[in-house]
């Protein structure tokens, strides 16, 4: 196998594309980095910002595609699906039932395992490197208001747990719990606390991914908007305005709009827009300390040094970057559930929102397109984007250089639909 460097373009900026833009330019190459939007300022920048392999499990789950019909209707639901006359849409939603299945949960979850086993690790290298961003390491509690909840999360960390380096979990007593979280409410009935999953702001990763590359001789870019086209012989390059940019590679790490990207050269992947809401509170003394996530409410706490962030939902539709400050506002409701007092929720600023790129089977798309090798995708991390990030950015250098054959992972690949 024969090793290269070759001149790349990497479409998107956000926390996949920097990260990947990083580890092509240290493995010799020559790297442009072209996005329309500043550094954070979508789905990489609105996010709870967790490094959880301990959550590295699909969201297609037995269940999961009913529950989030079933609450259509239910206008601040954690979990929706929108109506759309789409037809690709409609046939994104069926193959997303199809995996909904025990044994294509187990298999996903084995695949996502494994890419998350090193997670941890390769951040740490990027920060061992001299890429700067706030970074947490305090262990994760999540809580419990239906006690049977609590048996179907022992049972997805045993089946990923020995995947994970480092990694152990305890399920707490209710004297743990109250000790653990004194403001927790009564009607929490169960905690578990885990060691090894971190935390970052994610807007700071990003722009410290930024400055790295800079740094190390990558072109950004900001503020234009590249387009793929195909020329004589298949031959795919970057249109740029006026300008039409060629390259050896070209990386297309444009989260949900990755598939209208790959449409210019007759490309496409099932692959939709996964809306999320947040809100970013003020730090105060009633505030949790340590990052929590609310089960039943679907709520991830991120205490950063300048704010609390709130992070949920997940709802399944169209490309649309609006806040419905209805459906934003259920993350308030439900987090007041799980606190007995806590004064930031009674008067929260405004929502933001953020797309997860989102596959049928819930496992990014990482690799070279079969009918276009020389262009290589990495999408569709749902709600793992940064967290997988500078995974994703060594397995994009390898295929790129010729370090990895373009089959190499299989179940990752984006010809696997």
């Amino acid at each position: 196998m024969t090793t290269r460097t070759p001149t790349t373009i990497v479409l998107g900026a956000g926390a996949v594309g920097l990260a990947s833009a990083y580890h092509l330019r240290r493995a010799g190459c020559e790297v442009t980095v072209i996005d329309p939007e500043p550094l954070a300022a979508r789905a990489s920048g609105h996010n709870a910002g967790w490094l959880i392999p301990s959550m590295s499990t699909p969201v297609p789950e037995p269940g999961v595609l009913p529950q989030a019909l079933k609450w259509m209707t239910k206008k601040d639901s954690p979990l929706y699906v929108s109506p759309s006359a789409d037809p690709h849409y409609a046939a994104f939603l069926l193959k997303m039932l199809r995996n909904c299945t025990a044994s294509r949960f187990e298999k996903g979850a084995a695949t996502l395992a494994a890419l998350s086993s090193t997670a941890l690790s390769d951040i740490a290298e990027l920060r061992a490197d001299g890429v700067e961003f706030e970074h947490h390491a305090d262990p994760l509690t999540m809580l419990f208001t239906d006690g049977h909840k609590v048996d179907h999360r022992i049972a997805e960390l045993k089946l990923i747990e020995k995947s994970l380096p480092g990694f152990s979990w305890q399920q707490m007593t209710e004297e743990d719990l109250r000790a653990h979280v004194p403001a927790v409410s009564d009607k929490v009935v169960a905690g578990i606390e885990s060691v090894g999953d971190q935390s970052v702001d994610p807007a700071s990763y990003v722009r410290g991914l930024a400055a790295a590359c800079e740094r190390e001789g990558v072109e950004l870019r900001l503020g234009e908007q590249g387009t793929l086209v195909s020329g004589p012989g298949g031959e795919v390059s970057v249109q740029v305005g006026g300008t039409r940019l060629k390259a050896e590679k070209i990386v297309v790490a444009a989260g949900v709009w990755t598939p209208g990207l790959l449409a210019g050269i007759g490309e496409r992947i099932p692959l939709q827009a996964g809306k999320g809401y947040g809100y970013d509170l003020p730090v105060t003394a009633d505030a949790p300390t340590k990052p929590m996530y609310l089960a039943e409410g679907k709520v991830a706490i991120t205490p950063l040094d300048t704010k609390i962030r709130l992070a949920g939902t997940m709802g399944f539709g169209p490309i649309n970057e609006g806040v419905d400050e209805v459906r934003a506002g259920g993350i308030i409701t439900n987090t007041r559930e799980y606190f007995s007092g806590w004064g930031a929720l009674d008067t929260p600023p405004e929502p933001w929102s953020g797309l997860r790129p989102t596959t049928p089977d819930g496992v990014p798309v990482i690799g070279p397109l079969a009918q276009h090798p020389d262009v290589l995708v990495a999408s569709g991390h749902v709600m793992l984007g940064i967290s997988l990030s500078a995974t994703t950015g060594k397995l994009i250098t390898g295929f790129a250089t010729g370090n990895l054959a373009a089959d190499a992972h299989p179940d990752l690949s984006p010809n696997r639909f």
